[in-house]
Formats: structure tokens, C-alpha cells, sequence
């Protein structure tokens, strides 16, 4: 006589996904690390650019084990790889660190590059609104400071 006992199984099976969840932690983590150090954008380009990345800051010579490869990267990325090493993920995070420090500087760049670019045509409006005639030699350089952009009074050349 054969006793099935499909609860034991169950629970066996739900130990089972409890653990791989465990275990791929690591692995969404480093997913997430690969995406904060590529950017952007389709995931062919957001998985080479943290390879490239990846490969400048931490060339690891001929240690071809330890080398930063594509298809690491593209297994995290697809879940094919259940695990990360401990090096590995010291130098994901630094790499994503310096991701996020040079985005934020380029934010912040284009920021003030926008808040000038406003100031500059307030300054231009509010010239032209005097005396256009007086103020054309300042407002036609404005107008070249800003690389053409069409200024009120001038002809948008």
C-alpha cells in the first residue's frame, strides 16, 4: 500500500522557492547594481555600458576567473546565475556609486546651464523692453552667448 502524501510535497516545494528566494537576493541586488551603473535605455546598451564600465575600473588582468564579462552581466540581468561573488559585488557597488555621483553632477550641470540660459534671456527681454536700439551690441552678444539662441529683438540668426 502506497501512502501519497501531497501536503509533505508541498511543503517541501514552498521550502524549495523560499530558499532559491534566499539565494537570488544576491543576484537582484546585482541586477540592480548593473542597471544603476548602465543607465538608461535598452537593455543591449544599458549591459555593455557597465561592462565597459566595469572592465576600465577593474581590468583583473589575466585573471580570466575574476574578468568582467557581458554574459556575467547578462546572466544576472535574466536570472541565469544564482550567485555572486563577494568581490564582485564590493566592486558592483563601487562602480554604481561613482554612476550615481556622475549623473548627479550632470544634473546638476545642466541644471545651472538651464537657469542660465534663462537669466540670459530675462536679461535680453528686459533690454530689448528698454531700448532695443541703445542695447543691440549687448543683446546680439547675449544672443551669441547663448549659441544663437533667438533672442527677442534680434532677427534669430
Amino acid at each position: 500500500m502506497k501512502i501519497l502524501c501531497t501536503g509533505d510535497h508541498k511543503k517541501r516545494e514552498e521550502f524549495h522557492n523560499v530558499e532559491g528566494i534566499g539565494s537570488m537576493t544576491d543576484v537582484l541586488l546585482a541586477r540592480s547594481l548593473v542597471k544603476d551603473i548602465g543607465g538608461n535605455g535598452r537593455v543591449n546598451e544599458v549591459l555593455y555600458a557597465a561592462y565597459k564600465r566595469l572592465a576600465k575600473m577593474f581590468p583583473h588582468g589575466d585573471d580570466s576567473q575574476n574578468r568582467w564579462t557581458e554574459t556575467r552581466l547578462r546572466n544576472w540581468w535574466y536570472g541565469r546565475s544564482t550567485s555572486v561573488q563577494h568581490f564582485q559585488m564590493r566592486e558592483l557597488y563601487e562602480a554604481a556609486r561613482q554612476a550615481k555621483a556622475e549623473r548627479e553632477l550632470l544634473k546638476k550641470a545642466r541644471r545651472e546651464h538651464a537657469e542660465f540660459v534663462a537669466r540670459t534671456a530675462r536679461l535680453a527681454a528686459l533690454l530689448e523692453h528698454q531700448d532695443s536700439t541703445f542695447h543691440r551690441d549687448q543683446i546680439e552678444a547675449m544672443g551669441q552667448q547663448l549659441g544663437g539662441i533667438y533672442l527677442p529683438g534680434t532677427d534669430g540668426e
